[in-house]
């Protein structure tokens, strides 16, 4: 149920609640389509968010690197490694420039469960999608197209708040 908003509220109060709370309920829905294939192979969701990293990524990274990218420490980072590599998501490898540095990378299997994880998500997005009312839909796409691709580009000098 929702409440009218306060008379006081301005245009960015109203649409920063109704995007926040569309957004917390797609990645609520998208979270639990993903995580029953996690708990299903046992995956920590810290081994979870490493295997997603990874996917991201064009190239092989060093520990420390992928410790940074999943804010975890290099200790814990490297156990959630040595669990992916022993279930065969990932593999580790010598740098070839430095050999004290390991490369840890998605393996076939590996990028296959991110494939499989990113397009959970993307069924759960469409699904919601295609439940709207033409009029509602189109609507939607209406009010969003300025801010996607109007003349303005409300999305560069974002600052976004960094984690210490």
């Amino acid at each position: 149920m929702h409440s009218k908003p306060a008379s006081n509220t301005t245009s960015a109060d109203r649409v920063f609640t109704a995007l926040s709370s569309l957004f917390e309920r797609l990645m609520c829905a998208a979270k639990s389509e993903s995580m029953s294939e996690v708990a299903e192979i046992d995956l920590t969701f810290s081994q979870f968010r490493t295997m997603m990293e990874l996917g991201t990524r064009s190239c092989a990274m060093s520990v420390n690197e992928l410790a940074d990218a999943v804010h975890l420490s290099v200790a814990a980072t490297g156990r959630a490694v040595d669990r992916l590599v022993s279930m065969g998501f990932t593999d580790r490898r010598e740098d070839p420039a430095d050999r004290r540095v390991k490369r840890i990378s998605l393996t076939d299997r590996g990028h296959q469960f991110v494939t499989t994880a990113i397009n959970g998500r993307e069924d759960v997005l469409r699904s919601v999608c295609q439940r709207l009312p033409a009029d509602v839909a189109d609507g939607l796409t209406d009010a969003l197209d300025p801010v996607l691709n109007g003349e303005t580009d409300y999305f560069a000098h974002l600052e976004l708040p960094t984690e210490s």
